[in-house]
């Protein structure tokens, strides 16, 4: 997963505090690309899976929010082939503390190594897990190799992104960026 042109100049807002080197790649980091040339402003928050070991966030298994054009997008990579149905759909199950476990259907990447989360999906994530006081977030599929894996990732500390994101994507403020109700 490549997050930032080189030619761009990249803004990096790492959200946490000085943490240890595995709990710091549990926290979200926002990657602002700004406009340019006519390209629109783009906006990535990234969280790394709790135990993932490798330093290379290109390898990263990750959670990934985007606004890219203008269009928010979501998506988790792996590192595991994920299995599929002939439709490309992939089986995830959704769980975090105190919200009650979905399961649902996302859209395999072309590789396999990950799965890009609907538009309808993409709503009750960030405003039913990520912006409420739950601290974790579990994603569970299954994977050619290894059969069911679960995936864990930090849910708390994503509100920063949110201001980077609904400015990059002012169609979502009353969509999937808005403010929850209280």
């Amino acid at each position: 997963m490549r997050i930032a042109h080189p030619r761009h100049a990249v803004r990096t807002l790492a959200v946490g505090l000085v943490l240890p080197l595995a709990a710091a790649r549990a926290q979200w980091r926002v990657v602002e690309t700004p406009a340019s040339a006519g390209r629109q402003a783009e906006v990535t928050a990234m969280v790394r899976e709790r135990s993932d070991s490798l330093a290379d966030d290109a390898e990263a298994i990750a959670l990934v929010v985007r606004c890219r054009s203008r269009q928010l997008d979501a998506f988790l990579t792996t590192r595991d082939e994920l299995e599929s149905d002939l439709a490309a759909d992939v089986r995830v199950r959704v769980d975090s503390d105190s919200v009650r476990p979905i399961d649902t259907r996302w859209q395999a990447t072309r590789a396999g190594t990950g799965a890009f989360i609907p538009s309808s999906d993409l709503r009750e994530l960030i405003q039913r897990r990520l912006l409420r006081p739950v601290p974790e977030l579990r994603i569970s599929a299954v994977t050619q190799r290894r059969g069911r894996v679960t995936w864990t990732f930090a849910a708390t500390g994503f509100e920063p992104a949110l201001g980077a994101l609904r400015e990059a994507c002012p169609g979502e403020q009353r969509g999937a960026l808005a403010l929850p109700r209280r």
